[in-house]
C-alpha cells in the first residue's frame, strides 16, 4: 500500500507544476526524477519499517488478548461444568432420598393394607414410585443433556476466538498459532476447574411432617419432594445456561471493542505514516521539477546569443 502511495504522490506532484508536458527539460528532468526517486525510497524505508514496528506491536497485544480470553472462557465454561455437574448430583440425591423414603413407608404400612390392590395407599405409593423413577431417569439424561450443553458453550465460545483472530489477522498476519494457544488454555482452564470434587451438601433427606402411621400422607411427601427437585434441578440447568450464554455474549462485545480499537490504532498509525511520507515527498518533488524547469531556459538563452553573435561576426567578414 505504501509504494503504490509514493507513486501516487509523485505523479500528482509531477502534474501539479506541469512539467511532463515540457519536451525541453530533457536530461535536467531525468535527474531531477532520480533525485526524488531516491528520497521516495528513503522515506519509504523508513515509513515502512514504523510500520513494521507497529504491527509486531499490536500482533504482541492479540498474542495476550487471545490468550487471556481463552482462560476467562475457560475459567467461565469451569463453572457451568460445576453448576450442571452439581444440579445432577442433587437431582441423584434427591432419588436416593425418596428410594429410602419410600422403601421406610413400605416397612411402616400395616399388614393388612400392604397387600391391597386398589385404593388411596396404593395410589399414593404408586404416585410416589412413578415420580421417583421419572426423576431416575431425568439424572442419566440429565448428565448426558448437560455434557452436550457444555460442547455447544465452549464451540461458541472457541468460535468466538476464532472470529475475532480472523479480523486481526488481516492487519498483522496469520493468527492460527495463536488461537490454537487460546484454545489450549481454555480447555486446560475448564479442565482443571470441572474435575474439582463438588462441594458437600449434606445429608438429603424427605422432610417429612406426616405422622408415622400415617402412610398415604408420607407416600404423598415423597412424590412432592420428588417433584420438586426434579423442577429445581431443571431450573439451575436453566439457569447455568443463561449464565454462561451471557457471559460468552458479553465476552464477545468486549473482545469486539478491544480488536476494533487495536485495528484503529494499526490503521491509524499507517494513516499518520502516510501522511508523513506524502508531505516529505510532495515538498521534494515540487523543489527538484521546478528547479529543472527553470534551469533549461537560462541556457537556451546563453546558447541563443551566441549563434547571433557568430551570425553578426560572419556577417562582417
Amino acid at each position: 500500500m505504501m509504494r503504490s502511495f509514493v507513486f501516487c504522490c509523485l505523479a500528482v506532484s509531477c502534474q501539479s507544476i506541469d512539467l511532463l508536458s515540457d519536451p525541453s527539460l530533457g536530461f535536467s528532468f531525468t535527474q531531477s526524477v532520480g533525485g526524488i526517486l531516491q528520497a521516495a525510497q528513503v522515506g519509504l524505508s523508513r515509513a515502512e519499517h514504523h510500520q513494521e514496528k507497529a504491527v509486531k506491536r499490536v500482533r504482541k497485544e492479540a498474542d495476550n488478548l487471545l490468550l487471556n480470553e481463552g482462560h476467562a472462557f475457560g475459567e467461565l465454561l469451569g463453572v457451568y461444568s460445576m453448576e450442571l455437574q452439581f444440579a445432577d448430583r442433587n437431582l441423584s440425591n434427591a432419588v436416593n432420598a425418596s428410594r429410602m423414603a419410600i422403601a421406610a413407608a413400605d416397612a411402616a404400612t400395616p399388614p393388612d393394607q400392604a397387600n391391597q390392590w386398589r385404593g388411596p395407599l396404593v395410589d399414593a405409593k404408586s404416585n410416589a414410585k412413578v415420580a421417583m423413577d421419572v426423576a431416575a431417569t431425568a439424572v442419566r439424561s440429565t448428565e448426558r443433556h448437560g455434557k452436550s450443553l457444555l460442547r455447544q458453550a465452549k464451540t461458541t465460545a472457541e468460535l468466538t476466538l476464532d472470529n475475532h483472530a480472523d479480523d486481526l489477522s488481516h492487519h498483522v498476519g496469520d493468527l492460527s498459532g495463536s488461537v490454537d494457544a487460546a484454545k489450549a488454555k481454555l480447555e486446560s482452564t475448564l479442565e482443571r476447574i470441572s474435575s474439582q470434587n463438588l462441594p458437600a451438601n449434606g445429608t438429603v433427606m424427605v422432610d417429612s411432617k406426616a405422622k408415622k402411621d400415617n402412610i398415604i400422607a408420607r407416600f404423598t411427601e415423597v412424590e412432592t419432594f420428588i417433584k420438586s427437585a426434579q423442577a429445581a434441578s431443571q431450573a439451575k440447568i436453566a439457569a447455568a445456561k443463561d449464565k454462561v450464554d451471557v457471559g460468552i455474549a458479553k465476552a464477545d462485545r468486549e473482545l469486539a471493542a478491544k480488536v476494533e480499537d487495536m485495528v484503529m490504532k494499526l490503521v491509524g498509525q499507517e494513516h499518520t505514516e502516510l501522511q508523513k511520507l506524502r508531505g516529505k515527498l510532495t515538498a521534494t518533488a515540487i523543489s527538484k521539477l521546478r528547479g529543472a524547469k527553470t534551469s533549461m531556459p537560462k541556457q537556451q538563452v546563453v546558447h541563443a546569443s551566441s549563434t547571433s553573435g557568430e551570425k553578426k561576426l560572419k556577417a562582417a567578414s
